[in-house]
């Protein structure tokens, strides 16, 4: 249980890291950038002697940890925007009523059957959406806000099928190495499009970027790690929609609190509904 509470704090204190980079004048892709380049050190350090070029090109997963990291440092820069723009509260809801993507995908791959409760939560989810974004006075759902919150939606929901499928089929214990190569291959990405960026802009990397991206770094280590130890220990229906729940908890929370975003009874019934969706699916 301790790494599903551990999973749920990291997790919702990177909503909190991103919604800061704006106080700090943190560029999101320099701390990005430089995140994944502490988690690749972390991952690296923590390997010693087990991480060489004969290991890692004889793992049957090295194709899926390089797609992963592509989706990572994408859906990573997707996660800043929306907590800046949404807030950390609505942007932690969608990143985690996610769980019913693997649900659903669990119904292909692994032949689970699809039932009432399964229904139930989906409907309950879409219907959460709604309520999530109404705007008193406003009859109409705002598109420039929306529109990053659902991408995450199904970006998470992917990575999730993803990590699952690969636990599933491909680690054996070898969690650290392939963690380590996901955070290697968004490194790579995210340096070459840096690089990119300073040919154009001239830009270069400043010392609030690099210390925030190393915190990050940090962070996103300590969930993914502790969320695949968990997964080896409880079953994909129980412990997504546990360690989900209390992301969208604790981070709407320390939304409310810390930040002092604002939402309404609609708001907090759609929240709600995000709860109910998530539990029907454990449920189910």
């Amino acid at each position: 249980m301790i790494f599903i509470l551990l999973t749920i704090l990291f997790s919702s204190l990177i909503f909190v890291a991103f919604k800061l980079f704006p106080r700090f004048k943190i560029d999101n892709f320099q701390a990005l950038t430089i995140n994944y380049l502490a988690a690749s050190i972390i991952g690296v350090i923590i390997l010693g002697s087990q991480f060489n070029y004969e290991v890692i090109s004889s793992k049957t997963w090295l194709p899926f940890s390089t797609f992963i990291g592509f989706v990572f440092i994408f859906t990573f820069i997707l996660f800043a925007l929306s907590s800046q723009k949404a807030g950390v509260a609505i942007t932690a809801v969608f990143s985690k009523m996610s769980v019913i993507i693997p649900v659903i995908a669990g119904i292909f791959l692994y032949a689970e059957k699809l039932n009432f409760l399964i229904i139930s939560g989906i409907i309950s989810t879409f219907s959460a959406f709604i309520l999530i974004f109404y705007k008193k006075g406003k009859n109409k759902i705002q598109l420039s806000i929306i529109i990053l919150p659902i991408i995450i939606f199904f970006a998470n929901g992917l990575i999730d099928t993803l990590l699952k499928y690969v636990e599933h089929h491909h680690i054996t214990e070898d969690y650290t190495l392939f963690l380590t190569m996901i955070f290697i291959t968004a490194l790579i990405i995210g340096s070459i499009i840096s690089i990119y960026r300073y040919l154009n802009t001239k830009q270069a990397f400043t010392i609030q970027s690099i210390i925030g991206g190393a915190i990050l770094g940090t962070l996103n280590y300590s969930t993914t790690y502790f969320m695949l130890l968990a997964m080896n220990l409880f079953q994909s229906n129980v412990l997504f929609p546990i360690q989900n729940v209390g992301i969208v908890m604790l981070s709407a929370l320390l939304g409310v609190f810390f930040f002092h975003e604002k939402l309404s009874l609609i708001n907090w019934i759609g929240i709600s509904l995000s709860i109910l969706a998530i539990l029907l699916i454990a449920l189910a």
